[in-house]
Order: C-alpha cells, then sequence, then structure tokens
C-alpha cells in the first residue's frame, strides 16, 4: 500500500509492538501535559456547563385513551360476495377439435419417444450403451428434423390485412 504524499512514517525503536502497547496500556490514565497534547487547542473544552441536562417541560395531565366499543372477529374465510344479477358472465364456447394427425407426424412422435427410451435403457444398462446411445441419439435427431420440416409456413391466403393482428388500444 503505497503512502499518501507528504506523510511521514514515525521512526520506530528497537522496541516491539507488545512493549509499546505495554507502554500505551500503562499510562491511559495518566494526565496528558499541555505541551504533549497532539490536538489543536481550538478543540480544546473547558466549561462543560452547556452540556448539563435541560428539564424539559412535561404534560401537565395526561389523558386518557378513548374507548372502542369491540367487534366480534369474523371469519374471512366464512364471507361471500353479494352476487349482481345484472352483471355478465361470458361463457367461452367449446375450442374446436384438433385436426387429425398426418401419419408422418405420428411417426415421428413415436421415434421421439422410442429415441428417449432407447438413451434411457443404455444408461441403466439394460442395453449395450454405445449402441443405444447412437441408435436414440439419431432417432431423436430424426424426429425433430422431420416435425421442422413438416411445419406449415403460412401461405399467402393465412396472412391478415391488419398490420395490428387485431390489437386495438
Amino acid at each position: 500500500m503505497a503512502e499518501p504524499e507528504g506523510a511521514e512514517r514515525p521512526e520506530r525503536s528497537g522496541r516491539s509492538d507488545d512493549e509499546l502497547f505495554a507502554e500505551l496500556v500503562a499510562g491511559f490514565d495518566e494526565p496528558v501535559a499541555e505541551s504533549d497534547r497532539s490536538w489543536p487547542e481550538a478543540e480544546d473544552v473547558s466549561d462543560l456547563s452547556d452540556f448539563a441536562p435541560q428539564a424539559r417541560p412535561r404534560p401537565p395531565v395526561i389523558r386518557p385513551l378513548p374507548v372502542v366499543q369491540a367487534v366480534p372477529p369474523v371469519d374471512p374465510r366464512a364471507w361471500t360476495a353479494a352476487e349482481d344479477p345484472d352483471d355478465e358472465h361470458y361463457t367461452p364456447p367449446e375450442p374446436p377439435p384438433l385436426p387429425p394427425a398426418q401419419p408422418a407426424t405420428k411417426l415421428a412422435l413415436l421415434a421421439l419417444v422410442v429415441g428417449i427410451a432407447l438413451i434411457l435403457l443404455g444408461g441403466i444398462g439394460e442395453l449395450p450403451e454405445g449402441m443405444a446411445m447412437f441408435l436414440g441419439v439419431c432417432s431423436i435427431a430424426g424426429a425433430v428434423a422431420t416435425l421442422v420440416v413438416r411445419m406449415k409456413d403460412p401461405g399467402p391466403d393465412d396472412h391478415d390485412d391488419d398490420p395490428n393482428h387485431g390489437a386495438v388500444v
């Protein structure tokens, strides 16, 4: 650590740190001579009367607290909201059924499940590890590639003419 400019290091005599500390502790209660003090004279305090505790005015009378009538506790779980007859309830229609999956999609999903099963069985030792891992990774890669290639790109008729895509604020 570098010393700041202008800072002087005190000279060390041949005494150890323990000896210096013992000397400081021994001279702790001794009064400091005027010529030996290390602080400026402006910091000396001779009149301590300003620091005496001052008498504080006390309030003449303590007023009693107001009386509050107790209310019996209410269980918040027992509370039910009053139903508003004018409140409209929206019930969404049943969603349309999913379109039937094509055979190539079904085969790709089956290959994905078989690939995961091969990797798991090879990892726990039921099948030869190297061959099961290789076949499992190939099966998963082929299934993912098939599913990605078969993803539909929206055609020109599927695009909406609305630039906001229906979001209006």
